[in-house]
């Protein structure tokens, strides 16, 4: 008389792929700061002149389509 079977229960849900991704997109978030930082310091390694600027005067010769004229 019950003629109708239980329901099977679905497979387990495999995480290893969803750690899988956590782990790259981590990897790739790490390697993007690293990278960020590396622009930021050689942006500021440039400068050479402190707040109040440079006080030498700049040396400046007066050229004719590249060459000087003496």
């Amino acid at each position: 008389m019950g003629g109708k079977s239980q329901p099977q229960m679905p497979p387990p849900v495999d995480n290893s792929v969803q750690e899988k991704t956590e782990a790259k997109e981590a990897a790739l978030e790490k390697e993007k700061a690293k990278m960020l930082a590396t622009k930021k310091k050689g942006k500021y390694g440039t400068i050479l002149t402190s707040a109040q600027g440079v006080d030498e005067e700049a040396e400046t010769k007066k050229t004719m389509l590249g060459g000087t004229i003496t």
